[in-house]
């Protein structure tokens, strides 16, 4: 399949070793790159078109210097199956307990980019005790504020989803996710090209239309005084996607939340500035 092969290029650029691995998780079969020992860690992407846990791609190496990574494709993306489902934040995170139980993980670390942070959140929600650590990456579901979205992005978005090209991959890349347009790179063009080539697979399409957004619909306010679990939330200061206001009223309300923002930087934060992400991110997990 086409996106094997651009998945198997993009895994050379990882400066670790890296296994790919499947594992059948409520009957779908769930797809993970898993790299380095100790404590586990959990990346969980974001819902941008197609690309699963090889959008982790600059966080993977450094990390899994000090941990045990694993950074899953969710159903609907990557390799993994793409089922007729809801795709809506339960859903999502009935399949992440599940996978955490087949795999057989426990005192976990989750960190979690944009759609991921609202289904990290659901997770500590639901099952608080089973994570020793929550890292939120402009995470989508902090309250109303995180929800800014123009008709013409979403225009733009239905379109990406639904007959992507070259063109439209650059473009959101350019206007959206990067704070610098002059750091698109081979990489980042590569990874939109996997992208795109996921979406063209057979259901493909399905999470686009079946979820139809719910995934990333506003936590109530009350709800997130109800995430207990030690959270640091990193946020590009300039994305315009989900903004940092709602960065810092979550971060007011949540008992055992704090934050960092990083300037420079817009929804893809950890590629804008990657060497301060890791730092940061690193040095949470370590306790330092």
């Amino acid at each position: 399949m086409r996106s094997e092969i651009i998945l198997a290029k993009l895994l050379k650029r990882i400066d670790a070793p890296v296994s790919c691995k499947a594992a059948i998780v409520n009957g779908v079969k769930t797809s993970y790159l898993e790299a380095g020992s100790g404590q586990p860690v959990i990346l969980i992407h974001g819902g941008d078109s197609g690309v699963g846990g090889i959008r982790w791609l600059p966080v993977i190496g450094p990390l899994s210097r000090h941990f045990n990574v694993i950074a899953p494709d969710m159903p609907g993306y990557g390799e993994s199956d793409k089922p007729s489902a809801s795709y809506d934040r339960k859903y999502f995170s009935q399949w992440l307990n599940c996978f955490v139980n087949v795999v057989n993980l426990s005192n976990i670390r989750i960190i979690a980019h944009s759609l991921g942070g609202a289904v990290a959140l659901q997770y500590a929600l639901e099952k608080p005790s089973r994570i020793k650590q929550l890292v939120l990456v402009n995470s989508a579901g902090l309250g109303k504020a995180s929800q800014k979205v123009s008709l013409h992005l979403m225009f733009r978005m239905m379109w990406n989803n639904l007959f992507p090209t070259p063109r439209g991959s650059e473009w959101f890349l350019r206007n959206q996710v990067l704070y610098d347009p002059t750091m698109i790179n081979q990489e980042l063009l590569e990874l939109e090209e996997y992208g795109r080539a996921v979406v063209m697979m057979p259901g493909g399409k399905k999470v686009f239309w079946l979820g139809r957004g719910r995934a990333i619909k506003p936590f109530q306010m009350e709800f997130l005084k109800r995430v207990l679990p030690s959270t640091l939330i990193i946020w590009g200061a300039e994305d315009t996607n989900f903004p940092l206001s709602a960065a810092q009223a979550a971060a007011k309300i949540m008992p055992n939340a704090h934050l960092h923002v990083i300037k420079k930087a817009k929804h893809l934060c950890y590629y804008d500035q990657t060497e301060e992400f890791n730092k940061v991110l690193i040095s949470y997990l370590l306790g330092r």
